[in-house]
This record gives structure tokens, sequence and C-alpha cells, in this order.
């Protein structure tokens, strides 16, 4: 196999978007840094679970998604628990390889969120195009953000 056709293989897709929420960034941050939270602000995921007694870099935890019409589990870990500022994750196993982080800025009794994720599909969608993939994905967490600013500001 060519190195072109193993970079088609391994097509990465990246992400990434700014949300402001309506809510202080102690209580944004407590809620987004537990994965255990994922499926009620998540329109894609069906479960998580926290396998550890609380968030913490090194903790592991279950996750499931229905997307595009598939059915992911997913056993992934969280990498850094940086109160107010950072929450990291990745996955260690599951359909495909993807992490994500959350950065926290304060902005009076606001959040700004900046959302990146970086995901390797491989072919698990099929020929569909990473650009389409990516599209979809962009769209589904900002709806997710929205739904997420009406939980918190409540």
């Amino acid at each position: 196999m060519s190195s072109t056709e193993k970079a088609m293989q391994r097509q990465l897709i990246e992400a990434e978007t700014n949300y402001v929420l309506k809510a202080p960034c102690s209580r944004v941050f407590a809620y987004l840094s537990n994965p255990a939270n994922d499926k009620i602000w998540q329109g894609s995921c069906v479960d998580a679970q926290l396998h550890a007694p609380q968030p913490a870099a090194g903790a592991e935890y279950s996750i499931k998604f229905s997307f595009l019409g598939r059915k992911m589990d997913f056993r992934a870990r969280i990498l850094e628990v940086q109160p107010e500022s950072s929450y990291a994750f990745e996955v260690l196993d599951g359909p495909f390889y993807y992490k994500g982080q959350y950065r926290f800025e304060a902005d009076g009794q606001h959040t700004r969120i900046h959302w990146h994720f970086a995901a390797e599909p491989g072919k698990f969608f099929g020929i569909l195009p990473a650009s389409i993939l990516r599209k979809v994905l962009v769209s589904q967490i900002e709806k997710d953000f929205i739904t997420l600013d009406r939980l918190l500001a409540a």
C-alpha cells in the first residue's frame, strides 16, 4: 500500500468552535469535566459512565454514541483536568480514535468555551468524505452547546 493510500485510510478530522455560555466558569467547568453528564447535553450521546469516584486525570469512562446512523461504544480516559481552565480526553478503545479538549475563560457571569476535537474514523463511516463528517460534527456540537447553555443558565 502506498503512503498516499495509507494517509487516505487514516483521514484525520479536526474541528473546533468557540461558544459563550451564560453561566459562571466554575459551574460550566464542573459540568463539562464530568463525562457522565455528556448523555444529558450531547444529542448523539446515548450513555456515559465514569469509572472513578470523580473526574480526574487518568480516570476512565465508557461512552456510547449514535451518530449518522452508526452506534459506537468507546472506552476513554480523561487526560487533563485544570479547574476552570482546561479539560481533555482521549479514546483508549473503540471503533476509531478521537481526542478532544475544552478550554474555559471566565467573562463576568459568562464562560467562553474553546472546543477542539480530532478523530481518525478510517472507513467507519464508509465512503463519506472527511469534509462532510466535519461539517456534521461541528453542526451537532453547536446544537449541543445551545442545549448546554439552556441547562446551565437555568
